[in-house]
């Protein structure tokens, strides 16, 4: 066995080779470097708080030029190492990263924080949230979604935290493209505010509008995607935009027999539905846009440069908040950000019970990170010093 932590003697052998191998779930592995001798040591079950932490968190962080940042940092690795904390990393988090000048750098940091744990990829958080929330509503079932932490999260996250990250490397994109991408899509965001300030429609009515608009991207980008393939374009299949198999896999739900049309039909309707507009991500999603619409009629965003400055990173940021907050503990975001989700249109807190933090209140994070480390137990403290000695 490969001895990790050497420890002492082997009571089998008697060799000083004796010591942790590894952690595995939920006990340590201890073993002899030169017989087969081995032991298990079990360790009391954890229940980490689940923190997400968005990209300028990490960026600010890793830059240092922001004592704030990093001292938060260096706490929030603290308590994770405990066993109290986790914080996942998502595939944003990888997209966002790879248009900054020292992305590896970045990147190695995000990945050292999560201590490898990860959220599942947006599109399947996504995708999973409309399945359950078409079958609930096939059933005639209630409007709200029961949100299920494995809908975004294995189960490994509650479990000790092994030695050792397995990580598959990805080739990077186009950067320079993506951040031209990123540019025209925040310019063209600020663009539409002088229409928005001539706008009389009422919040809910941008809320719905928001929702009409995705039903349109779902069924639009689905019947190309079959039209492709009807007609004979079998390339379809592996270079279709990932939402156009969406209503594919809500087709799989209703019965064989039903006629095309019909299904279509059934689908568009539950796009129409309030169990629609409760999925997580679309709750979220529809009003941000709808909160941030009314805070441009409200006056916020008058200077040009500054609103595209501030917002440079609100699609993503949006994407961070809608897939993955509502499975969190506690969310961290730029001052901007955190001040839309307060907003009463939108309403995090109270919607989905997740803590928002930023620098606008870092008395009530250290708070909680207080708290947190307070709530360790002695039973858990012989856990570490067994596993991590």
């Amino acid at each position: 066995m490969l001895v990790t932590r050497v420890l002492g003697e082997c009571p089998a052998c008697g060799f000083e080779i004796f010591g942790n191998v590894s952690v595995l779930g939920d006990f340590v592995l201890r073993g002899c470097g030169r017989c087969n001798y081995s032991q298990r040591i079990y360790l009391p079950p954890v229940r980490k708080k689940v923190l997400y932490l968005d990209q300028p968190f990490f960026s600010g962080a890793f830059r240092g030029g922001d004592r704030r940042f990093v001292e938060l940092a260096d706490r929030i690795e603290r308590i994770a190492a405990s066993q109290l904390l986790t914080i996942p990393r998502s595939n944003i988090h990888e997209a966002e990263t790879r248009l900054w000048a020292r992305a590896d750098e970045l990147l190695e940091f995000i990945k050292t924080t999560s201590r490898g744990h990860k959220f599942e990829s947006d599109y399947r958080v996504e995708r999973s949230q409309i399945i359950k929330g078409f079958r609930q509503w096939l059933d005639n079932g209630p409007v709200e979604y029961p949100i299920e932490q494995r809908e975004a999260l294995t189960a490994r996250v509650h479990e000790w935290d092994s030695y050792f990250i397995v990580d598959v490397r990805h080739a990077p994109g186009d950067t320079a493209q993506e951040r031209e991408n990123k540019r025209q899509s925040t310019e063209n965001l600020v663009n539409l505010f002088d229409g928005w300030r001539q706008s009389n429609d009422t919040f809910e009515q941008d809320v719905a509008g928001e929702l009409d608009g995705a039903k349109r991207i779902y069924l639009s980008s689905y019947l190309r995607y079959f039209a492709r393939v009807g007609q004979g374009d079998f390339a379809a299949l592996l270079d279709s935009p990932i939402v156009s198999k969406v209503v594919e896999g809500m087709r799989h739900l209703l019965p064989r027999e039903m006629p095309f049309p019909m299904q279509l039909e059934r689908c568009a309707l539950f796009f129409d539905s309030q169990h629609f507009a409760h999925l997580p991500f679309q709750y979220i999603r529809a009003r941000s846009f709808a909160v941030l619409k009314a805070m441009v009629k409200a006056g916020a965003y008058a200077n040009r440069e500054r609103a595209l400055q501030k917002l440079s990173g609100f699609y993503s940021d949006v994407d961070h908040i809608a897939h993955y907050a509502p499975y969190c503990d506690a969310i961290a975001l730029d001052q901007p950000m955190a001040e839309l989700t307060k907003h009463p249109g939108l309403a995090l807190e109270e919607a989905f019970g997740v803590k928002v933090f930023s620098l606008n209140n870092l008395a009530e994070f250290t708070a909680w990170l207080d708290e947190l480390e307070a709530s360790m137990t002695d039973e858990h403290q012989v856990g570490l010093r067994a596993a991590y000695a």
